[in-house]
């Protein structure tokens, strides 16, 4: 046997040895520093640096907190991201190589915005995964209490070298306007008790399927908490992406979204509803709002009717009702909300409504029948009717009727229909009737010779009686026609 298969065979045994069981290796969770440990009193006001520090041996490790005790690198040998004003950055430049350190922002604050938006995704919930080698396993492994985790990057036990996998997770925050900040913060741990200094990195996922950056993930079982490029994105999705040969472990993966969104501010302008120019629509009209929306809301009495484009300028309303003045409102939203509202009145041209005060006249003439209304809006027209037949028609601005073709003792319904293109009103009805006077006996309208001989030849019996004759010729109403009925009509006739 050759000495290089000699070593490679103990190397095998050592490296092997103490990961034939990974149930034997538990990991406790242990809290991460803070990204602000070594800034004492915080203040807006001030200019800070975030700074990236990629430790990557436990001597680097202690070089850093022996400078700065206060750094809180409680989790060995990874990429932790720290706050520092200029003089801590000046006293951090003087003590360590540029390699070890990058400058995240020279321009820092702490995101402000009230709107952040969490989600948080188990190990398990991977949009994708990688491996050449079978190196990922759906276990947690040696995380003391994790559930639904991914393992990266294993081998069997009696296998010395290490396999490459890789997972990523799909964030999609809410609409924005502005992004502050994004953080992706990685739970987990390495699973195996060598190497000691971790081999797992996360970065950025962009839409070629490439990483952006190389943030190194602490073996101990501790959150890796990183700010990182909001303008990073995969096919529209925030896709924070963690690949390792050292069996790591990823419990949960959570993504904070600081974001600026505002609502639509100025509503749309100038909006115009028609006044009664058609029977069938109400046409209405606006100017664009002045701030950035998705689309536009159109309200009829406060009820919405259309959501419409960001471009759209003009509607018409098929369903206003007649006779009934709506108020229109317009108000442009985005993702964001809403802005006020922009109103106008607007209504149809209808048909009118029903005539008021119709009268007939009640025995006020002889032979004739007058009918008058009150002037009625809206209408080009008035209909006369007499017994339901239509008898003439008049002007919008004519609100009297002469009815001259009446007879004695009958009493009519006249009813008056108000009408425009749009249509007519129902109809307004009274009743009249003439106050004929008796004495014209034979009906022509006048009192006169003739009336005093038909008179003469009822008496004598020369002509045939009728209900009228009789109630005509009995001037004196005595219930007979005499000479006394003569004598009157001679009065009547000389005066």
């Amino acid at each position: 046997m050759s000495k290089k298969t000699t070593l490679f065979i103990l190397f095998v045994i050592a490296y092997s040895a103490p990961q034939n069981n990974d149930e034997s290796l538990i990991r406790t969770y242990s809290s991460p520093g803070k990204i602000d440990a070594l800034i004492e009193n915080y203040s807006p006001n001030k200019q800070y640096s975030l700074v990236q520090l990629n430790l990557k041996s436990d001597s680097l490790v202690n070089h850093i907190m022996n400078i700065f005790p206060g750094a809180e690198l409680n989790n060995g040998p990874a990429s932790y991201q720290r706050i520092m004003n200029d003089d801590i950055f000046q006293e951090l430049v003087q003590n360590i190589d540029s390699i070890f350190y990058e400058i995240i922002s020279d321009d820092y604050n702490y995101p402000n915005n009230r709107l952040v938006w969490v989600d948080i995704l188990n190990g398990n919930q991977t949009t994708g995964t990688w491996t050449d080698d079978d190196a990922i396993s759906y276990d947690c492994s040696c995380l003391e209490g994790a559930e639904n985790c991914v393992r990266l990057g294993w081998s069997e036990w009696y296998n010395p070298f290490d396999y490459w996998g890789e997972a990523w997770y799909a964030f999609s925050p809410p609409f924005y306007q502005e992004i502050e900040e994004v953080r992706v913060t990685i739970r987990g741990a390495q699973c195996d008790a060598l190497p000691l200094s971790s081999e797992t990195y996360m970065g950025m996922r962009n839409d070629s399927g490439g990483w952006s950056q190389n943030y190194q993930l602490s073996v101990d079982y501790t959150e890796n908490i990183f700010v990182v490029p909001s303008n990073i994105w995969s096919n529209g999705f925030l896709m924070p992406q963690i690949g390792s040969e050292d069996n790591y472990v990823i419990d949960n993966v959570k993504l904070e979204f600081y974001y600026s969104c505002f609502g639509s501010e100025n509503p749309p302008s100038n909006i115009l509803a028609s006044d009664a120019t058609s029977c069938t629509n109400v046409d209405i009209s606006w100017e664009l709002s002045s701030s950035e929306a998705s689309g536009q809301r159109l309200f009829r009495d406060n009820i919405l009717i259309a959501d419409l484009g960001p471009n759209s300028t003009t509607y018409q309303d098929w369903l206003a009702e007649s006779n009934t003045i709506h108020t229109y409102c317009i108000e442009a939203y985005n993702e964001c909300g809403s802005s006020e509202r922009s109103c106008n009145p607007g209504s149809l041209y209808s048909a009118p409504s029903v005539i008021n005060n119709t009268s007939a006249s009640d025995g006020l003439f002889e032979n004739q029948i007058v009918i008058s209304w009150d002037e009625n809006s809206n209408t080009e027209n008035y209909k006369i009717y007499r017994d339901n037949v239509w008898l003439g028609l008049n002007n919008s601005n004519q609100t009297q009727y002469i009815d001259q073709f009446v007879d004695f003792g009958i009493t009519y319904e006249y009813c008056i229909e108000a009408i425009n293109i749009c249509g007519a009103s129902n109809w307004s009805c009274d009743t009249g009737y003439t106050n004929v006077q008796p004495g014209d006996v034979n009906e022509d309208g006048f009192k006169n010779i003739l009336d005093i001989v038909a008179i003469v030849n009822l008496i004598l019996l020369l002509e045939n009686t009728t209900e009228y004759t009789l109630w005509a010729a009995d001037l004196n109403a005595d219930g007979s026609i005499n000479v006394m009925d003569i004598i009157l009509l001679v009065n009547q006739i000389l005066d």
